[in-house]
Order: structure tokens, then C-alpha cells, then sequence
């Protein structure tokens, strides 16, 4: 789907341009036998009566839940167990299975080690790249592309086009500089270039990476986006 989202030029001009997503491809395609083609379907797995926690406390402990395994089918619900799933709203639980209803968001940042630095509150981090946030600027900053695929991974990719005649001779120059420069533009957010760029409420953050390449009379405008940057590892002393 398209959204609009405005762009800075070398020579500081901005435009509302359209990026777009490209559509995702079945890489994997699933056939029976005679070469029909198989659908994903949602199955109950398990019930409330029947978790692992509610046979234990039903029956008193593991040991007694181990005899009634080996005695019967306690953990099969055959009135539910394989029914089709339909129609569901996902809702959170208690640890006891109760349903909740209201719960306090926290954000909970780890260390490195995975151990817990903070909680807090959690807070709605606002979009940075939209129909009605500021221009992205033209940061200047050109990176050779195998420095950046060095550095970071790329997860994602958004296409830049134009939305009339003007836009296009716009976009079409930006893409013909970078061809010409063999280099990528960093691309992030604010005025300075130094926010992230996330393009929905609570979205994830990237960084940003255009691409320009022309043919003729027309033109290519990928911008790259990496959400992961390339480190080295530090090998323990000793180690090869």
C-alpha cells in the first residue's frame, strides 16, 4: 500500500512523493499428491481443562498426571480438540488462565547480558515519516554500498515514486546524482538527520539508505531500510 511522504533534494527543495512497499512473493508453495494447492488452516490445540497446570492441579501432582496419561486421554478434549478456528480475537491471561482485562504497558530495557537495566511506563513513540511530519532531509552523507552492507543489515525496502510531472523530474534527478556518486545517501529523520525513521505509531525504528539508478528516460528510487548494524565479535583470549 502507498503512503506519501515528503523528501529534501541537494539543492533543498521538498516534495510529497509516493512510497510503496513492493509485494511480497510465495517463495514456498505447499501441493498434496495429485498437485493441488494446500491451505493453512488454525486448529484448537489444547483447552483451559487441559493444560499441563490443570491436569497437575486436577489430579494432585505430575506423578498422578503421569498414571492418567498412561491410563487414559486426560489431556484431550474430543469435543474441541481439532475444531477449525474461525472467527478469534487474541486476549491476555492471568497465570491462573483468567482473562484480563486491563493491564499496565511496561517497557523493560535489558543489558547486554540480557539482564533487566530499567521498567518503566510505556510510552507511544509517535511516527517520524508521514503525509503530515517534516520533509526528510538531504543529509549529503554518501556511503559506498559495500560499506553499508557491511555494516548493517538490510530488512526492508521502500520504492520511491512520483505522483505527477514535476515530482518525477524531481525524483529522476536525485536518482541520476547518486548513480552518478556510485554511492547510497543516508536517510533518517528530523532536522538534522538524527532520528530514526518510523513510519507508524510504536513502529519499529530504521535506518534509511537510498539507491538511485536511471535507464533512458526513466528512473529507480529504493530506500533501503536496516533496523540491525553489524558488529564484530569479540573472540574470547585464547581463542582462533
Amino acid at each position: 500500500m502507498a503512503r506519501l511522504i515528503s523528501l529534501t533534494d541537494a539543492k533543498k527543495r521538498d516534495a510529497q512523493v509516493s512510497a510503496q512497499w513492493p509485494k511480497r512473493t510465495d517463495v514456498v508453495r505447499y501441493v498434496a499428491g495429485d498437485g493441488a494447492t494446500l491451505r493453512m488452516e488454525r486448529f484448537i490445540r489444547t483447552t483451559d481443562a487441559t493444560t499441563l497446570d490443570a491436569l497437575v492441579a486436577k489430579s494432585g501432582g505430575p506423578d498422578q498426571v503421569a498414571a492418567a496419561l498412561v491410563s487414559g486421554d486426560p489431556e484431550i478434549d474430543l469435543e474441541q480438540i481439532g475444531r477449525p478456528l474461525r472467527d478469534a480475537s487474541r486476549v491476555y491471561v492471568r497465570k491462573d488462565g483468567s482473562v484480563l482485562f486491563a493491564a499496565r504497558l511496561l517497557q523493560i530495557v535489558h543489558a547486554p547480558d540480557d539482564s533487566v537495566k530499567e521498567r518503566r511506563d510505556f510510552v507511544d513513540v509517535e511516527a517520524t515519516v508521514s503525509d503530515d511530519t517534516p520533509a526528510l532531509p538531504w543529509t549529503g552523507r554518501l556511503m559506498a554500498p559495500d560499506e553499508v552492507v557491511r555494516k548493517f543489515a538490510m530488512v526492508r525496502k521502500l520504492q520511491l515514486r512520483h505522483v505527477n510531472g514535476l515530482t518525477f523530474d524531481f525524483l529522476y534527478e536525485m536518482a541520476k546524482t547518486l548513480e552518478t556518486a556510485g554511492k547510497l545517501l543516508y536517510v533518517g529523520a528530523g532536522a538534522k538527520a538524527n532520528q530514526p525513521l518510523i513510519f507508524g505509531t510504536n513502529g519499529t525504528p530504521f535506518r534509511g539508505f537510498l539507491e538511485g539508478r536511471t535507464e533512458g528516460e526513466t528512473y529507480k528510487l529504493v530506500l533501503h531500510l536496516s533496523n540491525l548494524e553489524i558488529k564484530p565479535v569479540a573472540l574470547a583470549e585464547g581463542a582462533t
